[in-house]
Order: structure tokens, then C-alpha cells, then sequence
């Protein structure tokens, strides 16, 4: 096998400081070709198989069809949806031999909402659940955390075709559950957060987590009845007494002028949230929504409020009230602001401590995570402008779509992210680890065969765990400590090492390190030393199947 591992440095291996992105590249997973584009290497590649294992099986048991949309598009139905623009500069493009414009998909809404109504003409062939498995490409200004944030990644998505909303609706939960079975059989933590739709739209989105410290997201949760959300779009409840801050906002075109302006009167000390303005108040693409601190005032002033507050209405300003303000301050205003021209809701940024708008006693916490799946429900977003239409119940009715993504590569790395602890290596879920079990015989053998047919006849619930999930340590050109170096390094989950004991007592050296795992002093009889990351035991040759059947109890996922 090309397995190209590395050595980490003194310092690295001091200080723990190497970045999973680095782990990963050490431990020959992925070979960087270049900036935000990644070589997935033969071990890499076992992951991902396993991680689209579990995604075809789950998508296809909600009645999903595998098919493979072309990663070259015209950009036409993309500039009718809207998305060629608030794509903006992300979007690859490029001219073939004719000056024909192409792009290369990001993602697929249009294409399969284009085959869709090419091909389905009547609203008996409805609901459909159509997805793939494919390399998308975007354009990242500043591509970094290996495969995290790149420009090439692997993805899976699927698009949903009902005649109804209720119908649609309904279809949104049901791909919920599937996601949830998906990450439920991966077996890495994850959360469920409330989201903001971005460029892709609709009305309403959730995306799904590993929560880790690494993240790039911030999720706020109520401990006390679970609401969650993405931070830039919780909702939170606040005190209505004391001071407001009062914010300038200024729409800027593509070269920095004015276009239009607004005030937002929010309470002290908050943010304004441009992505909840935005909905109401919406942005081009090219255009860029600022903030800026304009006054404070008290909370219970009524007097020459419009002056205070700097408020000249027009035809292109607005004002947007916080809800959480004092309510004799918002009907001062909402007497002398034309209707058209006022929003009255949460426009603040929720921030940890805030209390939940669900139970209302609840506080908010805040956590980083990395988000690994986004659903959405579209609606017309895309039908609409394409005209994707049936006939039912003697009207013609907008098809209503929902798309459904999970980051197939990027689990890859969020999982690793999250297993990487201890900084000895990798530490993979069962359910994706590349092997589920390495044998490494640090002198020549011919028992090695042995050992494989003890490992074959383990069994976990009644199956044989580890068929097909064998690695055998043969490169003898190795010193015996990178060998087993390499083992830790790569995250196998059992490696069962052929020392001096095996030699002389038939015992080998069995090291564990598997996610949850919590070892009890002695399994089958064997007594286990570890550090509640890494567990060890010396296990006699015909005990080996036993010890490992009762030490692996109980941590694969049973398919539901």
C-alpha cells in the first residue's frame, strides 16, 4: 500500500501544536496538490468509501435515487435563479474553444431542477428524491484547514420534488431523521442548529455539527430545553430596561458609494445581526450592508425621538426596532414612521448569557463547532424562476423543492478533529476507521496467519466485525518503533503487536484506541492499563477473539 507517513518534529511532539490538517498529511491520508486542493491517498480513500456507505444506505432507505450531474454547467439557468450573482467571486468560470462560458458546480439546483421539468410532466411521478455523490469546486478567497475550507471537496446532495408545501414540509423531516440516522451510525458527537439559507436560499435551513473547539461556527444552546442555533441566527430574549444603542447602517455599492441607509435601535451593548436585517430588508449581491455606532439613549426617552435617533425618512431608508426594547419607546416611534418603512423584531446578535426565547428561564451557551451537513427547504426559490411547473387540482402549481448536502471529505476531517486529543494520533469511530485492525509482527513470523483467522472470528453482534478490516504491518524495511509509531499515528482502533512475549508465551500486546471507550481494569479475565484515550492489555494468542468480542461490545451501531 502507498502509504507515505512522516515522522512529526521534536516541537510538534512537545507541545502537541501540529494541526490536524498536518496529522492527516504525517499519516498519509491526504497529500496537499495545492492551495485548497488535496490528493486523498489509499487510506483516505477507505474513509470517505465508508462514510458514502453509510450516506447511500440512509438516503436510499427514504426512497433517495443515485444519479451523477455533470460538474461543467451553462451558466443561463443560473443567472434566471439569481445565483450567478449572489455566488459573487466563488463561482469557477471558464471560456472553451467557442468563448462559451461554463462553470464548474458548486452546487446543483439548477441543473436538476432543469432535468426535472425536461423530463417530468405529470404530478402523479411526484414526490421525487434525487441525489449524487460528486466533487464540487468553489473559489475560496483564503482556502486553509486542509480539507475543511478547499476548493475542491466531495459532497453529497439531494434534491426533493413535491406538489405541496405540506408535502414538502413533511419530506424536510424526513431527510432530518435520515441526516440524524447518518451522523447517529458515524459516531462522532453532533448538534442540530437553527441556520441562516445564505446564497442557496429558501425559507428555512438547519445544519449539523461536530461540535469542537477548532470550529469555525459559534452554536448557541439552551441546556435546559435544546434550543440551538447557528449564532447568526439565534433568537434570544434580553432585559427591555436601560439604555439603546442606535446604529447607522449604510448599504455600499461594488465601488463604495451610498445607496441606501437605516437605523437600527437595538439594547445596549448588542450587535445588529446583518443576516436577520437582510430578510427584511434585502441586499444585492454585489452590495455590502455596515453598521456603524451612531448614539445611546435612555430607554424610556420619548421626546423628539425620530432627531434623537437620527431618522430621516425617505423612500430607500428604514428604521428597525428591537422587540426587546421598552414598549413606551417603540409606540413613539411606530406613531410617526410610515408603515412601510418600520420593522419591528430581533435584530440583535444573541450572544452566550442571553436567555432562550423557547422556555423562556433557559441561559445560552455558546460552543464552537464544525459544520458538516446543511438542509434546506427551497420552495419555489428555484422552480419559480425556471418554471418548473405541474398541473394539479385544475391549477398549475410550483413544483416545491428542498436540498440536502453533507460534506462527505469534510467529515473525513471533521471526524479526525475531533479523535486527535492526546497527540499520539489519530483515534478513528469505528464505523470509518480506514482498518478496524492492524497487526504488527516486530520480527519474522510465520504465525501472522494466525492471528488474521483469530481476528476473523470475532464477533460482534453476531457479525464478523472485522472482515475486510484487517491491515498487516509488513513493511519489515521499518524500524520496529516506527512501526508502531505508524499504528498510533494512523488511528487504528486494535493493533495487535507479535513482540518478545508472543515469542516466548503466545501473548501479544493489544492497544485500543476507540472513541467512548471505557475500559474496566480487566476484560475477559485480562487486566488493562490505560490513560482513558489509549488502553493496553497483554492478551494470550487463544483468548484474543474473546477479549476483543467483550472489549468491542456495545460500540458499533446497530443499523435501526
Amino acid at each position: 500500500m502507498l502509504l507515505p507517513t512522516q515522522k512529526a518534529t521534536k516541537e510538534q511532539t512537545k507541545d502537541n501544536s501540529a494541526s490536524t490538517a498536518d496529522i492527516l498529511t504525517k499519516a498519509g491520508y491526504i497529500h496537499q496538490s495545492s492551495a485548497g486542493i488535496y490528493t486523498l491517498m489509499p487510506m483516505a480513500q477507505r474513509v470517505i468509501a465508508k462514510i458514502e456507505v453509510i450516506v447511500d444506505e440512509e438516503m436510499q432507505r427514504v426512497g433517495g435515487q443515485k444519479m451523477t450531474l455533470p460538474n461543467l454547467l451553462p451558466p443561463e439557468n443560473w443567472k434566471k435563479s439569481g445565483h450567478w450573482d449572489s455566488v459573487g467571486e466563488e463561482l469557477f468560470s471558464l471560456k472553451d474553444r467557442k468563448k462559451s462560458t461554463l462553470i464548474l458546480g458548486p452546487t446543483h439546483e439548477e441543473e436538476i431542477t432543469a432535468t426535472v421539468k425536461h423530463m417530468v410532466h405529470s404530478y402523479r411521478r411526484y414526490p421525487l428524491r434525487l441525489y449524487q455523490t460528486a466533487r464540487k469546486f468553489r473559489d475560496e478567497a483564503r482556502p486553509r484547514a486542509g480539507l475543511l475550507r478547499g476548493r475542491e471537496f466531495i459532497m453529497k446532495d439531494l434534491y426533493s420534488f413535491d406538489i405541496s408545501e405540506q408535502s414538502a414540509m413533511d419530506t424536510f423531516y424526513t431527510m432530518e431523521a435520515a441526516y440524524r440516522r447518518c451522523f447517529d451510525r458515524i459516531g462522532v458527537p453532533y448538534a442540530v442548529a437553527e441556520a441562516d439559507s445564505g446564497s442557496i436560499g429558501g425559507s428555512m435551513s438547519k445544519e449539523f455539527h461536530f461540535v469542537n473547539s477548532a470550529g469555525e461556527d459559534t452554536l448557541l444552546e439552551c441546556k435546559a430545553c435544546g434550543y440551538t442555533a447557528n449564532e447568526e441566527r439565534a433568537y434570544s430574549k434580553v432585559s427591555a430596561e436601560g439604555e439603546v444603542d442606535i446604529y447607522h447602517g449604510n448599504v455600499l455599492s461594488e465601488n463604495g458609494a451610498v445607496v441606501r441607509q437605516c437605523k437600527a435601535v437595538i439594547p445596549r451593548s448588542c450587535q445588529p445581526n446583518v443576516i436577520k436585517i437582510k430578510q427584511v430588508w434585502p441586499v444585492a449581491a454585489k452590495e455590502k450592508l455596515e453598521f456603524a455606532l451612531h448614539a445611546t439613549l435612555a430607554g424610556n426617552e420619548t421626546e423628539n425621538l425620530l432627531e434623537s435617533i437620527g431618522y430621516k425618512q425617505d423612500a430607500h431608508s428604514c428604521l428597525l426596532i428591537d422587540t426587546s426594547i421598552s414598549s413606551q419607546m417603540a409606540n413613539a416611534v411606530k406613531n410617526s414612521v410610515a408603515a412601510e418603512a418600520l420593522y419591528l423584531g430581533d435584530w440583535r446578535l444573541a450572544r452566550a448569557g442571553d436567555h432562550c426565547v423557547e422556555c423562556q428561564h433557559g441561559v445560552l451557551e455558546a460552543q464552537r463547532a464544525i459544520e458538516v451537513a446543511h438542509i434546506f427547504y427551497l420552495g419555489d426559490k428555484y422552480s419559480k424562476p425556471l418554471d418548473l411547473c405541474v398541473r394539479y387540482q385544475d391549477q398549475n402549481k410550483f413544483v416545491q423543492m428542498g436540498c440536502y448536502g453533507i460534506g462527505i471529505s469534510r467529515i473525513l476531517q471533521a471526524a479526525a478533529e475531533c479523535s486527535n486529543a492526546d497527540g499520539r494520533g489519530l483515534r478513528w469511530p469505528l464505523s470509518i476507521a480506514p482498518y478496524l485492525a492492524t497487526i504488527v509482527p516486530l520480527y519474522k513470523t510465520d504465525r501472522v496467519s494466525e492471528l488474521y483467522d483469530k481476528l476473523l472470528n470475532v464477533k460482534v453482534n453476531g457479525k464478523q466485525v472485522f472482515a475486510g478490516n484487517i491491515a498487516v504491518e509488513d513493511r519489515d524495511y521499518l524500524s520496529a518503533g516506527f512501526r508502531l509509531y505508524d499504528a498510533q499515528l494512523l488511528g487504528f482502533p486494535v493493533t495487535v503487536v507479535l513482540g518478545k512475549k508472543f515469542k516466548q508465551t503466545s501473548e501479544v500486546e493489544v492497544q485500543l484506541r476507540v472513541p467512548l471507550l471505557e475500559a474496566p481494569q480487566q476484560i475477559a479475565g485480562v487486566r488493562v492499563e490505560g490513560d482513558g484515550y489509549e488502553y493496553r492489555a497483554f492478551v494470550h494468542v487463544d483468548k484474543l477473539s474473546e477479549f476483543l468480542a467483550c472489549a468491542l461490545k456495545g460500540q458499533f451501531k446497530e443499523v435501526p
